[in-house]
């Protein structure tokens, strides 16, 4: 049930209706999603500052929507 709840919540429901699906109060539910992103704290705190990030594709259009031209677009 605990992976269910937390499951629901990554899938944005609110913490009310998982409590209502599961039926359990939407207070064990926040109760219950808080503990867990106290637990996983410490993995996001390990994680390495980055450096560099590459882009393999970029898009980008000027100008308004009627006017749009393909050379518009870079």
């Amino acid at each position: 049930m605990k992976k269910q709840a937390l499951h629901l919540y990554l899938e944005e429901l609110g913490f009310r209706s998982i409590g209502r699906i599961l039926r359990v109060s939407n207070v064990s539910v926040l109760n219950r999603i808080r503990k867990f992103g106290k637990d996983v704290e410490p993995l996001h705190s390990e994680s390495q500052e980055i450096e560099m990030v590459e882009v393999d594709e970029m898009h980008s259009c000027t100008g308004s929507k009627k006017l749009l031209s393909s050379m518009d677009c870079l």
